[in-house]
């Protein structure tokens, strides 16, 4: 009898795993854009989906600047590829010319965001 209920208690939690898997893949989900090494990159969709754009130097407006993003283009995710070393941060502002101060993104990170985010500049840091 203890052997019968080691084993339903065993595929209990096999089942449980397998019930877990399915939403861990989709919080896992595939990232779909690409950002050119050496880039900051943000995108008006989840998981690099939607309108992107991208730099690889300082933009103190996202709107006027030399790479114009849409006035009403809200950030959904991003990913600096940039290189580690001097200057591999990111600083982000919700306004041009670097008002603000939304956050700093390391080297190599991406994320994506529940809700857009309102941002408008940026500089490299160290």
């Amino acid at each position: 009898m203890n052997k019968a209920r080691i084993i339903v208690g065993g595929m209990a939690v096999a089942g449980l795993t397998a019930v877990l898997s399915p939403a861990t893949a989709q919080a896992e989900a595939a990232w779909q854009g690409s950002c050119e090494r050496g880039d900051f990159c943000v995108w008006s969709g989840k998981n690099g989906t939607g309108t992107r754009c991208a730099w690889n130097g300082d933009d103190p407006d996202w709107h006027g600047g030399a790479v114009q993003c849409n006035p009403r283009f809200l950030v959904a995710s991003y990913w600096n590829n940039g290189y580690t070393g001097a200057y591999s941060k990111v600083k982000v502002y919700h306004f041009a010319n670097y008002e603000g101060s939304w956050g700093t993104i390391p080297a190599g990170e991406r994320n994506s965001f529940w809700e857009g985010q309102l941002m408008g500049s940026h500089k490299w840091v160290n």
